[in-house]
This record gives structure tokens, sequence and C-alpha cells, in this order.
């Protein structure tokens, strides 16, 4: 099974998210329908960047990574902003 750790983004609020599941498609609906607490009333939520992972433990670890100084840094030079 494929596991995606992901970055969300709410220009809205200015609020970003950092995430893992299974199937982003179904869960980037579920944070703009308000059923994931955090992100609940922040939205609406575009996928800004996401990868693939065979394993769970990898997609955490790496949800994990984004919301360190390295990750930060990761993203703005990956997303260019």
């Amino acid at each position: 099974m494929n596991y995606y750790s992901y970055v969300i983004f709410s220009k809205e609020s200015g609020t970003f998210y950092y995430g893992y599941f299974e199937n982003l498609e179904k869960v980037l609906e579920m944070h703009n329908s308000d059923q994931i607490a955090p992100t609940k009333g922040k939205g609406p939520w575009v996928l800004l960047f996401s990868e693939r992972f065979d394993t769970r433990i990898r997609a955490i670890r790496q949800s994990s990574f984004y919301r360190s100084v390295k990750g930060q840094r990761f993203l703005k030079n990956t997303l260019n902003f």
C-alpha cells in the first residue's frame, strides 16, 4: 500500500498543515469539509506538495521532517517561496 506525506495551505487563513494519509484526494476532501479537527474552519485548503512512500512509518517521518527547521528550508527551496 502507498502512503503519502503532504503539505496543504489555506490562503484565507495563511496556515500550512503537514500530514500523512493513504489517499490524497480523500484527505484533501476531508480537510475542506471540516472533518479533520486541526484544520476545521480554516480552509479552503489546496495541496502544495506531496511525496509517496511504501510504508506508513516513512510517510510519518517525512511529515514530521516538514515541521523541522531543515524541513521548512527544504519546502521553501522546493516550492520557491
